[in-house]
């Protein structure tokens, strides 16, 4: 009998140390996909950022040179009131 009960054990043993290991391997699998989906995430926001940066330069750069060359039309504004007595449509 005392044969049969060690080779029980041993293989509980076995079986607890698959488990072990499984689980081991799922968590490693789990952080290694967080830890890409973090690098993924840092990625696309540091893109966004640089685009967002870039755009917002070129925007005050368009401003500085509105301010230098103003528009003829933006000079003299007509009010609305004006506008609806000289239309031809009315």
């Amino acid at each position: 009998m005392y044969p049969i009960d060690h080779f029980d054990a041993l293989h509980r043993e076995r079986e607890e140390v698959l488990r072990r290991a499984e689980y081991e391997r799922l968590v490693s699998q789990e952080m290694f996909k967080q830890r890409m989906n973090q690098k993924f995430h840092r990625k696309v926001v540091n893109w966004l950022g640089v685009r967002l940066v870039s755009w917002g330069e070129k925007l005050e750069h368009l401003g500085t040179i509105a301010e230098r060359h103003p528009a003829p039309t933006t000079t003299t504004r007509v009010p609305v009131y004006q506008l609806s007595k000289t239309s031809p449509h009315h």
